[in-house]
């Protein structure tokens, strides 16, 4: 079947309807790919929405009613995308907070959004949510996804990511369409996500972001570089910020290309090579670090490369002008 094409349109939907008519049109493509002890693993539109849907019911299960808030703090996982989308199929709210923010900074986030639960990758951010669980009283469950050294943590306030995955498995069979009859209610002018500001001059603030606030960058960026369904993009920027929101939910829903997630932060760039995208977003520090280690290696290369990389560095340029004014090559 024809995928899914850009367009205003999509404007009507929110992002888990998106989601939701992607795994009717198109569930066999690939939509996320992980690389997991080195080997990529692919997870198709169709699989994509049965983890929403499944984490959604846990979240029914839970308690979640509509408009609360569901705070995450992990890594680029794909786990990231089942727990907001899965929130928000339920009209829920998603908070991105940095994986990178001391106690504090996450005791503020978490008191200031409301959140009631959340998903917290590994011990370390488990860790981090005891230091300061006096201070968050509205916390009711914190949600771990990788169990590794977990093992002794003994506490009712504490859910593994396949145990709600298994407690929305229960809570569908007796409750089918609890969640697909909260997606189809939900309206794309409702409040989707919030996304905390960089607090250079004070305390972050919020940003409130619409479903269809996030649709609209989605395809609006894709007006202007237009994108393939069989385009890559990898994801390495943290999902708290605002342009990984862009990239990795809005135009992936909108344009319907694979997000693919390293295996650490640290090994983007390794995994870069691998998986070779089609796309790339950063802000101008990223770029000019790779354009530094770049020119170092060429500088201490053979003077053959030398030579083959500026002569192809300016059909590149030539190559990049043509497209940008929309000539043919």
């Amino acid at each position: 079947m024809k995928a899914l094409t850009p367009s205003y349109e999509m404007k009507r939907y929110t992002l888990p309807q998106l989601l939701r008519l992607r795994a009717e049109k198109e569930g066999d493509r690939v939509a996320v790919r992980e690389k997991d002890y080195g080997i990529w693993n692919e997870v198709t539109y169709a699989e994509y929405y049965e983890k929403v849907l499944l984490f959604a019911h846990g979240l029914l299960s839970l308690g979640f009613q509509p408009g609360e808030r569901l705070a995450i703090i992990a890594d680029n996982i794909p786990e990231w995308l089942y727990a907001e989308l899965g929130a928000q199929a339920v009209r829920g709210i998603s908070v991105g907070v940095y994986q990178s923010s001391l106690p504090p900074e996450i005791a503020y986030m978490l008191s200031y959004t409301g959140a009631s639960l959340v998903v917290a990758e590994d011990q370390e951010q488990v860790d981090k949510l005891y230091e300061i669980r006096n201070e968050i009283p509205q916390v009711r469950h914190v949600i771990y996804e990788d169990p590794k050294g977990m093992r002794g943590y003994k506490d009712p306030w504490l859910l593994s990511f396949e145990e709600v995955l298994e407690r929305g498995r229960e809570h569908r069979k007796k409750n089918p369409d609890a969640v697909e009859k909260l997606l189809l209610e939900a309206s794309p002018e409702e409040v989707c996500h919030l996304s905390s500001t960089s607090g250079t001059t004070g305390r972050p603030k919020a940003a409130m972001l619409r479903h269809r606030n996030l649709v609209h960058m989605g395809v609006a960026l894709q007006e202007v570089d237009p994108l393939l369904p069989t385009d890559d993009y990898l994801s390495f920027l943290p999902l708290a910020w605002i342009g990984e929101q862009m990239m990795s939910v809005a135009m992936a829903l909108t344009g319907g290309f694979a997000v693919n997630f390293p295996e650490a932060v640290e090994t983007a760039m390794q995994d870069l090579k691998e998986i070779g995208p089609h796309v790339m977003f950063s802000p101008p520090r990223v770029w000019e670090g790779i354009q530094s280690t770049i020119w170092v290696r060429m500088s201490e290369s053979y003077a053959f490369n030398r030579w083959v990389y500026e002569r192809l560095l300016k059909v590149g340029y030539r190559a990049a002008e043509y497209r940008m004014r929309g000539r043919p090559m």
